[in-house]
């Protein structure tokens, strides 16, 4: 089983596991980083560090929310310095979905992280194009 880092901003990565949890269940692999306001960035920076450090890297997905946002540049800033975790950006459920339900030993996590990548950006979708293609 891979161990998952939830980095955002505010309190989303705590809603993300709250809300995964309701779809499948208790997890025992995620843990959460919440950049708050109150947290100054070098707190913010030992926090997750400590967070990798604590981790097996090999086997490390780290999810922020967002590109150029402090999780993702601390993070960022950790591979730079030689840690060799797995970062991505851009979290949104079907990502997360995606990889609880597809993990297992026989998945690398190479293969888990491009098919998260795949349902994230498919599961963005205009709506009312869809409904309106199927009105023709």
């Amino acid at each position: 089983m891979k161990e998952i880092i939830l980095a955002t901003h505010g309190r989303l990565s705590e809603e993300f596991k709250r809300t995964v949890e309701l779809i499948v269940g208790a997890t025992t692999n995620i843990r959460c980083f919440c950049m708050t306001k109150e947290k100054s960035e070098d707190s913010a920076k030992e926090e997750l560090e400590k967070l990798i450090q604590d981790s097996n890297e090999d086997r490390l997905i780290v999810l922020t929310d967002l590109f150029g946002g402090s999780a993702a540049n601390i993070c960022a800033e950790l591979l730079m310095r030689g840690h060799h975790f797995r970062l991505l950006a851009g979290l949104n459920l079907p990502m997360l979905l995606t990889i609880l339900t597809m993990d297992n030993d026989e998945i690398s996590t190479n293969n888990l992280i491009e098919e998260s990548l795949k349902a994230g950006s498919e599961g963005v979708l205009n709506v009312n194009n869809i409904l309106l293609k199927g009105s023709d």
